[in-house]
């Protein structure tokens, strides 16, 4: 599918700041020691629900930046934090092993280097608040290390809020005061607040809460299509007004319902978007290699040159398609994390 891409589209593609605000990739080098030097292919009988990323396809999807999901077993609270930090030095083995192809995003600056010198930026993004077991001292270690983004919650209830879906979710209830103390710590060390997987009530009160912009790194809407993961247009609208981003996820559960959705599902999702609150608050979350199945036309992160073909198709200006790929993130990433 991609040989079919316009020469022209490609150009484009190539142009663009391109940045992933979740990828789930260093679960396949956890379970199954995967090489991320390596080009993969799915060696699971009958299974889409891995090996969508690696080194060479991200750089063959023209990927300029991504946020490497940090996945912390809610069960193992002792060991969480070191989960967490195990994560970070994972990602950075990245850089050691692949230092021609990778490197570590500390500021947007690092971003724009590695778009012009044809080298994938990584930066970690914790999934879950559990992850750091309640410990805010860790945070600005965890930073030094390349976290920059704190997901409030994942499929469990943690010591800041509770999530849309999973153990102890909740429709009612907000941040708790630990909550508040983390949106304000990160807030003060600069590092983004993650709002995917949130329920609503804590959703609302963090974008509320916080003095900086609010992303949701992966996420569809329930404006195309409803869903407990996806978030209504007054969600949009509390993330737009804090100046952040709602990234798009791949994955055709939340775009539509049906396993063989295909890019164009992506699509509507983005225009969803972008008719709510405008096209500088959109951006791009895959969740690729997060146990999920990809869009049929996009079966891994190389074919996100098709993606762009199809929001040219689409009528997106070129304009508003640059700040999708990732314009709109990379202003955030430097209003925030330097």
């Amino acid at each position: 599918m991609t040989s079919e891409v316009p020469d022209e589209v490609r150009a484009l593609h190539d142009d663009c700041v391109v940045m992933d605000l979740h990828c789930d990739v260093l679960l396949n080098e956890t379970l199954l020691g995967y090489d991320p030097r390596r080009r993969h292919r799915n060696r699971v009988p009958g299974s889409p629900w891995l090996f969508h990323a690696d080194i060479p396809r991200l750089q063959a999807g023209g990927v300029t930046a991504v946020a490497m999901g940090l996945v912390v077993n809610p069960l193992r609270r002792r060991s969480a934090v070191r989960a967490t930090f195990d994560g970070l030095r994972q990602m950075a083995a990245w850089q050691r092993k692949a230092p021609e192809q990778v490197l570590l995003a500390d500021v947007a600056d690092d971003i724009e280097t590695a778009h012009a010198s044809n080298r994938i930026a990584l930066f970690g993004g914790l999934e879950g608040a559990h992850g750091l077991n309640g410990r805010l001292d860790v945070l600005q270690q965890m930073r030094e290390r390349g976290l920059r983004y704190v997901g409030l919650a994942h499929f469990s209830r943690n010591r800041a809020c509770a999530p849309a879906f999973g153990w102890r979710s909740s429709r009612a209830a907000g941040l708790t005061d630990h909550g508040r103390e983390l949106v304000d710590e990160l807030n003060r060390l600069r590092i983004m607040v993650d709002l995917a997987h949130v329920n609503r009530p804590g959703f609302l009160e963090a974008a509320r809460r916080s003095n900086a912009p609010v992303i949701v790194s992966h996420t569809g809407v329930s404006g195309v299509y409803p869903k407990w993961r996806n978030i209504d247009d007054e969600q949009l609208r509390a993330v737009a007004e804090t100046g952040g981003v709602a990234c798009i996820i791949f994955a055709p559960t939340y775009l539509g319902g049906r396993p063989r959705v295909d890019s164009a599902g992506i699509v509507a999702h983005i225009r969803h978007v972008i008719d709510a609150v405008g096209e500088d608050h959109v951006g791009l979350g895959s969740d690729l290699d997060g146990f999920i199945v990809p869009p049929r036309d996009m079966p891994d992160i190389s074919f996100l040159p098709v993606l762009t073909w199809r929001l040219l198709e689409a009528g997106l200006s070129e304009g508003a398609i640059r700040k999708c790929l990732g314009g709109n993130m990379l202003r955030v990433f430097r209003e925030v994390c330097g």
